[in-house]
């Protein structure tokens, strides 16, 4: 393979020639106050020797990758870190998890809950042309702690969440309207869920967020999420908000029942493997939910992406895996986290019943110390739901 950078009207373009053919990769300069790059469209695979044929079609990302922006929102707005939360402080009093090296083998699939909740997995989802990823992302964590939380016994509804409203709210609200192009950082959409919340899809006075719209993402993205949306939005906040900064953390989050927005520069071939595992290759600007975690001879965690349901070829383990995400080795991950802009969520607000056309109350779930030891999602048993101990204050 040759390798040849250019610029082009300021642009840096790294073009790689493959014998398929060549695939650009672009660094565009981002637009907040530090401008640290982010990727536009970029090398899905495909090369000599990747045994896929021809180079595909490029996709989006948007994870925005700026580490003082990052730290500054962390210390204005006092969000925690998981490793100063109670599952992960008990987990290492009890010497299980912590090494990495005694990580228990019994597979917790979260999107088992959204099964036995709503009847199958969550439709695949697909950002389209915008560089909205984190925002998709952390729309899919919070639906599926949804489903944890409602097949733990809370008396609520499932309802899919608006990833425009996020997106927006993240960016404007939170961000300050301080990015030039597309994209959004994990910590600003981790602020935004904590202290404003997330919206059902459904029509909105002149907003229709029936469905996803890239037209309205961008909007958004421009202005930010209006006052009546916001009231909206308020209603229906995520609780519990952490950083996850290592494999460690991560694998406890999930077998406590939190959903983790991954944000990296990691990036991955589209092809899975005989174990449903993606190989890490190249560099994706790009964030996805960790919803699901496996320990035992190959550990690792599920990545849900968000190029709809066809992105990723290959076996899907288990078979009724979802079809847009895929198995990352728990090295792999943990070089993801270690970039410090992925975000633990739990104990989301849901959307209340509705009974004889009244609303019902929400039954929260059972509240902190939960037992360390908890049966898995899958076939062996339930995952407890997250806790409702506020510790990101």
């Amino acid at each position: 393979m040759r390798q040849r950078v250019v610029a082009v009207g300021g642009v840096l373009v790294i073009a790689a020639v493959v014998a398929a053919g060549w695939v650009a990769v672009v660094l565009v300069p981002g637009g907040t106050d530090h401008s640290p790059p982010r990727v536009g469209p970029v090398d899905l695979g495909g090369g000599a020797g990747e045994g896929s044929g021809p180079p595909e079609p490029p996709r989006q990302c948007g994870w925005v990758a700026d580490p003082a922006a990052v730290q500054r929102v962390v210390r204005e707005h006092g969000l925690a870190e998981f490793r100063d939360t109670p599952p992960f402080r008990a987990a290492q009093q009890q010497g299980a998890w912590g090494d990495g090296e005694d990580v228990p083998a019994a597979p917790v699939l979260l999107w088992e809950a959204a099964r036995r909740v709503t009847g199958d997995v969550l439709p695949a989802r697909d950002q389209g042309t915008v560089g909205s990823c984190v925002a998709v992302a952390a729309a899919s964590a919070i639906e599926h702690v949804q489903c944890v939380q409602i097949d733990g016994g809370e008396q609520a509804v499932y309802r899919e969440v608006a990833s425009e409203v996020i997106y927006g709210g993240s960016r404007v609200q939170v961000g300050g309207g301080r990015l030039r192009g597309d994209g959004s950082i994990g910590a600003w959409a981790a602020v935004w869920l904590r202290d404003y919340g997330v919206v059902a899809r459904g029509v909105y006075g002149r907003y229709d967020l029936r469905r996803y719209s890239e037209a309205m993402c961008r909007e958004l993205g421009r202005r930010g999420v209006p006052p009546e949306l916001q009231a909206i939005a308020r209603e229906h906040r995520v609780l519990e908000v952490a950083r996850v900064r290592s494999w460690e953390e991560a694998q406890v989050a999930v077998r406590h029942g939190y959903a983790v927005l991954v944000c990296s520069d990691q990036g991955f071939r589209l092809e899975r493997d005989a174990e449903g595992f993606c190989p890490p290759r190249g560099t994706w600007y790009h964030a996805m939910a960790l919803i699901g975690v496996q320990g035992g001879r190959r550990p690792g965690g599920f990545l849900l992406n968000s190029w709809g349901a066809s992105a990723h070829s290959g076996p899907r383990v288990p078979p009724d895996a979802p079809p847009g995400g895929f198995w990352a080795d728990a090295r792999v991950l943990d070089r993801m986290l270690r970039q410090g802009d992925s975000w633990a969520f739990g104990q989301f607000q849901g959307f209340a019943e509705v009974c004889g056309g009244t609303m019902s109350r929400r039954r929260p779930v059972e509240r902190w110390p939960r037992p360390l030891a908890l049966p898995v999602v899958a076939s062996y048993g339930r995952v407890a739901a997250p806790g409702s101990a506020r510790f990101a204050r």
